[in-house]
């Protein structure tokens, strides 16, 4: 009895300093709505017993309903819900916005440029700019033509009027693309099956760590080590690090060989007007070398690691979804073949010039991430007070931006928001509303690192595809379901069927 009395007595002794030393933070959040507050657990019962998927259905029911901001609470972590784009704008901006909050340590990319900490991301990601320059990206046309000529002829055994899931082969160009450009390694050579289980095991693996964030009893990781889950997560984790694994050694050998990618480079007819154009591992070797930035072997194959899954499953989802929707609507899909034949009328490779006149594809691209969106939502950790609109978020909350809204909120879009036009993206449409209205890629200083690389990619393989192949599908827009996860997962197969122009 005594020992139950003397742990009362100590809980309350803590909690009551635990509050004093917050008094700040719940100060600020009682001046935001807060529709979902229950004592102790705060907000947690919205999400308790849902699936991905079944959390975003509920959530996109409710979300025309919602405040904006909104306060949550995961326990005794405060969230500040926020989609009105000025406010957006601030959080994004901010210099005090930059860290992301601790449960993208679940991702166990800590070191790269995905999820480390605000300083280390502000050194290595102002010194691995450079190797998304105009000059490099030019550098990356005809590998991307080559590898994407050979990808429209690999679709020839799949014209028929059956439908196939396109995802799986575009995972795999994805991947070599990514390699052979950024990294200087060409993977074409590799097995198929080992190319595919790299892409499928990622996304298996990072849904895991996604779903984790929604069950806050596994947030602690002595209690996270002791479950299945975690066992399974490590098993994964080990087959996703041999790829970043293998590419070290392959770069290892081609450096040892000393003129090996001397004599690549030498293909590309821009080498000698861009002599220091460095590709991302050339620059991540160079910077790794400098001991003041403090990259060790794990934070190098971090970066690497960050660069492929990043490059590699938000572009092969970009363009598989893409596809569909242009299965999806066959007269806005003649538009975009239109505009291909109009710019580039023969069979050849795409030049660099020619990619910024594809206006009504990116058009179309756009509408495409508006209502598919690769990333559900962004999350910020201030580590200052920010003021954002009319609130003041404290040091100590975490700032949530559902993209997911924001892109369907008929505030922003209009009365036909849940409708595919990608007339949305007319210049004029576009003046009218805020910038931070769509922002598929995030924006301010931590956007996506290879955002210019992704639009160059994509334009150069649907180029290639469109002006060989009508594409049909069976699935519709409103068929299709979104599940929460680190890149935004459909309950539909990218199921499309090909037809030879």
């Amino acid at each position: 009895m005594i020992v139950l009395v003397f742990i009362g007595v100590f809980a309350l002794v803590y909690y009551v300093n635990f509050r004093r030393s917050r008094k700040r933070l719940y100060e600020l959040a009682a001046r935001i709505p807060g529709p979902f507050d229950y004592p102790l657990i705060g907000s947690i019962l919205i999400a308790l017993g849902k699936d991905p998927l079944e959390l975003v259905t509920h959530l996109m029911e409710l979300m025309h309903h919602l405040p904006s901001p909104m306060r949550a609470w995961l326990g005794p972590f405060l969230l500040v819900v926020i989609d009105e784009p000025a406010m957006v704008q601030d959080i994004l901006s901010s210099p005090d916005c930059v860290q992301k909050p601790f449960l993208y340590d679940f991702f166990r990319l800590s070191k790269g440029l995905f999820g480390a900490p605000a300083d280390t991301w502000r050194r290595h990601r102002k010194l691995l700019n450079t190797s998304f320059s105009p000059a490099v990206l030019k550098r990356f046309v005809p590998i991307l033509n080559e590898k994407a000529d050979k990808f429209t002829h690999e679709l020839d055994g799949l014209v028929s009027a059956e439908c196939f899931d396109v995802h799986k082969l575009l995972a795999r160009y994805t991947l070599v693309t990514i390699a052979s450009t950024t990294m200087g390694i060409d993977l074409s050579g590799e097995k198929r099956e080992m190319l595919e289980e790299y892409s499928s095991n990622a996304i298996d693996l990072f849904t895991a760590c996604f779903e984790r964030i929604c069950k806050p009893w596994l947030h602690p990781e002595s209690i996270f080590k002791l479950t299945s889950t975690f066992r399974v997560e490590q098993h994964r984790m080990a087959i996703f690090k041999k790829m970043s694994k293998k590419i070290i050694g392959m770069r290892q050998h081609v450096l040892g060989q000393g003129d090996g990618l001397e004599r690549q480079d030498s293909e590309t007819e821009d080498k000698q007007e861009f002599p220091t154009a460095k590709i991302f591992i050339e620059r991540l070797e160079e910077i790794s070398r400098d001991p003041s930035l403090d990259i060790d072997a794990d934070g190098f194959q971090q970066h690497i690691d960050t660069l492929l899954f990043g490059g590699n499953d938000t572009s092969a989802q970009t363009l598989a979804n893409t596809l569909l929707t242009l299965g999806m609507y066959p007269e806005l899909q003649e538009k975009v073949y239109r505009e291909i034949v109009e710019v580039c009328p023969g069979p050849g490779p795409i030049e660099y010039a020619d990619l910024s006149r594809f206006s009504y594809m990116e058009m179309f691209i756009k509408e495409t991430l508006r209502l598919l969106p690769i990333t559900g939502l962004i999350a910020r950790a201030p580590t200052k007070e920010v003021r954002a609109g009319n609130i003041i978020i404290p040091s100590g909350a975490y700032v949530m931006m559902p993209l997911l809204k924001m892109h369907r909120d008929k505030k922003l879009w209009g009365p036909d928001a849940e409708e595919f036009n990608p007339d949305n993206f007319l210049p004029e449409r576009c003046a009218e509303r805020h910038p931070y209205a769509f922002i598929p890629f995030s924006q301010g200083p931590r956007n996506c690192i290879g955002m210019k690389y992704g639009w160059l990619s994509m334009k150069i393989l649907l180029c290639h595809v469109v002006r060989r192949y009508r594409i049909g599908t069976d699935i519709k827009l409103s068929d299709i379901k979104l599940s929460l996860s680190l890149v935004m997962k459909l309950n539909k197969k990218h199921l499309i069927r090909l037809e030879r122009r």
